[in-house]
This record gives structure tokens, sequence and C-alpha cells, in this order.
């Protein structure tokens, strides 16, 4: 919600917080499957999650003006859509 709350109100992303909430979804993830996947696997996780929650990337993201934005847009509205539909 936290991802969308900043797509949808202008100028309230703060590049500090959501890199935090990636990095903490990231560790329960891990411990969710630390059984259940290959160390590859892990490594697969932690790759997607820092990537993700890059401060410099998610700035870019979360630019008005940005070439990223409407990468934004189309994960915000899908997200959307998945609450709406309750599957979220």
């Amino acid at each position: 919600m936290t991802a969308i709350s900043f797509y949808e109100v202008e100028f309230t992303f703060e590049k500090d917080v959501l890199p935090d909430i990636l990095m903490e979804c990231k560790k329960l993830l891990l411990r969710l499957v630390e059984k259940h996947l290959t160390p590859k696997s892990h490594g697969r996780i932690q790759h997607v999650f820092n990537h993700f929650a890059d401060p410099e990337m998610l700035s870019q993201l979360y630019d008005p003006k940005g070439s990223l934005r409407p990468h934004l847009q189309k994960m915000c509205h899908g997200l959307n859509k998945l609450i709406d539909e309750g599957k979220l």
C-alpha cells in the first residue's frame, strides 16, 4: 500500500521508507522459504529485493517526469486491480 500511495499522491515519496520495508519483506520471505528452496533460489530472492530496494532506482522510478514512470503506473494499476478483486 505504501508503494501505491507514493505513486498516487505526488511529492510524498521518501526514498528511505520503501527500502526499509522491502528489506524487511526480504528477511521474512527468506525465513519462510529457508528449508524449501535451494541456496541458488535464495540468492535470486536476495538479488531481486536488493535491486528494487536501491534508493537511487526507486528515486528514478517515482520521479514524476522520469522515464520509468510508465512502468510504475502499470505496477500500481495491477496491484490496485488485485486489491479490488480481493486477491491481495
